[in-house]
């Protein structure tokens, strides 16, 4: 029995010493390319401009919906390993004086984590869609018992172009916000501008630009196709770093699930597998 203790805390020990490792070699390059959403992510991350998208409020605000209320629920498990998972939430509300959202998200695991809450706001002008995220983040690193919070904003805009054409901007943390007790480490900044189009309800195709201040260009695209009924399926690829993605989503009458796999360049890194799922009323 305390054979089998050992064994098992040095599993965990080792489980844990190398999560931590790959978060310190991979952790900036990972939040360079991070999405929301399985749809998203099967979809090559292109989602500045992506139409009916439950996940506006971490991609583009000026995207939200303004049809119904949505809750949408989300998880993605990176390369395999349990301890690198990304969970959200996020909850959409229509109203007279425009879309307000609330959301919640959680990366990481207990040695180092970051968690953010974020309330959005949208509303439209003679078609011009704009949106604005406050955005509240927090990270924790155990080892050295370090946390820090700081506050930023994320703004989008969005409007059709052309029948079933949607062009799209969005900027995060334009208030440059920095963890003050960490250094004056910055949190992430980007800019990315989109486009998505509907051919004839059958295909939809998106496509991004897309540029972290501490990183290269990198150029994103999708498509998504319908199969028959509700059933569609998607795929994606992405460059800087080159990931190639794929998935299958589902749509009820008041609910829709997505699932997506997304393939890193790096071969020594294995799937990151992903899940969504949304109701409406």
């Amino acid at each position: 029995m305390i054979q089998k203790l050992k064994i098992f805390n040095s599993k965990n020990i080792l489980i844990a010493f190398i999560c931590f490792l790959f978060i310190q070699s991979y952790g900036k390059q990972l939040k360079a390319q991070a999405v929301i959403g399985a749809r998203e992510l099967a979809m090559g991350q292109a989602s500045t401009a992506l139409q009916e998208t439950s996940w506006s409020m971490f991609a583009n605000p000026a995207m939200m919906s303004a049809e119904k209320p949505t809750a949408s629920f989300f998880g993605v498990r990176y390369f395999g390993f349990s301890e690198i998972t990304d969970m959200a939430v996020s909850v959409t509300y229509p109203t007279q004086l425009g879309v307000i959202g609330a959301a919640a998200h959680r990366y990481g695991f207990d040695l180092f984590n970051e968690n953010r809450l974020r309330l959005g706001y949208k509303n439209e002008f003679m078609g011009f869609h704009y949106g604005v995220i406050l955005n509240y983040s927090h990270v924790a690193q155990d080892i050295d018992n370090g946390s820090a919070g700081a506050i930023g904003v994320d703004v989008g805009v969005a409007t059709p172009i052309a029948s079933n054409l949607w062009i799209g901007a969005k900027a995060t943390n334009v208030n440059h916000p920095s963890y003050g007790s960490r250094n004056n480490e910055k949190l992430p900044r980007d800019l990315s501008i989109g486009l998505s189009y509907y051919l004839s309800e059958v295909a939809l195709f998106s496509a991004d630009v897309y540029k972290d201040v501490q990183f290269p260009i990198s150029y994103r695209g999708g498509i998504e196709v319908a199969i028959i009924g509700g059933l569609t399926g998607r795929a994606g690829i992405t460059t800087s770093p080159q990931t190639f993605s794929a998935g299958i989503g589902y749509k009820g009458s008041f609910w829709s699930t997505n699932i997506a796999v997304q393939r890193h360049e790096n071969q020594v890194l294995g799937y990151s597998p992903a899940l969504d799922f949304k109701i409406t009323w």
